[in-house]
């Protein structure tokens, strides 16, 4: 029998692509909040995870094997401007979910991001403490640490900046914008201050699944490229890679969104931000190496054709 895992927030980028990815695999349930969601071969749900009562109820209903939280307001700059409903999202519902996952033996799976580090210009490991210097990163910071403490079965995965495809068209993702404006022949403005990794939202759905192929738990494991770029970079290489004009992308510095902290440091004069995190014990558990951003793209590329083919 398919072990069940429930996605909640199916709906969202990561959250639907992890969906068509498990669906063969495992019987996967999901939730939306207001953007029903139709993939075939998953079921879904209304859900708002603010309701602590209705999140344990539905998971008390489901008694899914895996519970995965996908829900959240992921923008640096949305999550500056709405710091309540970033809180919201990204800790409250993230704490009624885990709560209820332990309560029915579910494993409860967070996917956080490499803002919870500092941005100092360094290679980042997991049991470095967090000091995050944006909204975004503190919300997921701090979920993270209720997780640690409060869970007896978890996993959180941090990752680097993810790109693809989504499945909800009214709000395109920035690699969508990008390639839409390499289609319209228009200037793509692009940071040149921030260096991350950067990863195909696929690959992050197959280390998801061979996680729930094994029997690890209680663990926080960085997800990332082997190597780091900046927004400016990682466009150009992204026309390289689609053959696309790289005189499109230009380069810019845009504001990051950072909270007044007292550790800002030389970074607030400088405006260089570094999120770089280590990978070697995501690669050596699963016994693979992360691909390098270049890889990640060509891998991109080839699924893309191949679906504009069929």
């Amino acid at each position: 029998m398919k072990k069940t895992v429930l996605i909640l927030g199916a709906s969202s980028f990561v959250g639907s692509n992890l969906a068509m990815i498990l669906k063969d695999d495992f019987r996967v349930v999901g939730t939306y909040h207001k953007t029903p969601i139709d993939i075939p071969g998953v079921t879904c749900y209304p859900c708002d995870v603010l309701k602590k009562d209705y999140v344990t109820n539905l998971i008390g209903l489901i008694r899914p094997d895996f519970t995965i939280y996908a829900v959240g307001l992921s923008s640096l700059k949305e999550c500056k401007l709405r710091p309540k409903q970033a809180d919201a999202l990204n800790s409250a519902g993230a704490v009624n979910g885990c709560t209820a996952s332990e309560r029915y033996g579910s494993k409860f799976i967070y996917l956080s991001s490499s803002y919870v580090l500092g941005g100092e210009n360094q290679i980042y490991k997991e049991g470095e403490t967090p000091f995050p210097n944006t909204v975004y990163g503190t919300t997921q910071s701090s979920t993270e640490f209720y997780i640690q403490r409060s869970s007896l079965n978890y996993l959180i995965l941090r990752s680097c900046p993810l790109y693809g495809r989504s499945y909800g068209p009214k709000h395109p993702n920035w690699f969508e914008t990008v390639q839409a404006s390499f289609a319209q022949g228009l200037a793509v403005n692009a940071d040149d201050a921030v260096t991350t990794g950067f990863l195909d939202v696929v690959i992050l759905a197959r280390v998801v699944k061979a996680f729930l192929d094994s029997t690890v738990t209680n663990r926080l494991f960085h997800v990332s490229s082997r190597d780091y770029m900046t927004r400016y970079e990682f466009a150009r290489l992204m026309a390289r890679t689609f053959k696309k004009d790289e005189n499109f992308i230009q380069r810019a510095t845009i504001n990051f969104p950072t909270e007044t902290n007292s550790r800002m440091g030389n970074k607030a004069s400088s405006g260089l931000y570094f999120f770089k995190t280590d990978t070697f014990n995501v690669e050596e558990f699963l016994g693979v190496q992360m691909p390098s951003i270049e890889e990640s793209l060509q891998l991109t590329h080839k699924r893309l054709s191949s679906f504009v083919l069929s």
